[in-house]
């Protein structure tokens, strides 16, 4: 899947169920996405700060797989439910 949005946060991400994992970025789409009937306007995408974008505010295209999962809070708690995460593929800056 292909998506485009504008990074709205992003932090260091450490969970040992997923070791090639560092950071994560939260992502506004330009087009909200439909998921199981629900509209998602923003999404998680979880990778190697090494693929990241580092600047908030900066508009990104994003190629990836959309997965649920249960991803650790900024708090350290693990989501009760599975949400939808994007793992990318490819990232690349727009404009």
């Amino acid at each position: 899947m292909k998506v485009k949005g504008k990074i709205v946060r992003t932090r260091p991400y450490f969970d040992l169920e997923y070791k090639n994992v560092n950071a994560i970025m939260f992502l506004e789409l330009d087009s909200g996405i439909e998921l199981d009937g629900d509209r998602i306007k923003i999404i998680p995408i979880l990778s190697e700060e090494s693929m990241l974008p580092q600047e908030v505010g900066e508009s990104i295209e994003v190629e990836g797989e959309i997965v649920f999962r249960r991803i650790l809070t900024a708090s350290g708690k693990r989501n009760s439910s599975p949400i939808p995460t994007l793992l990318p593929e490819r990232i690349h800056k727009v404009g």
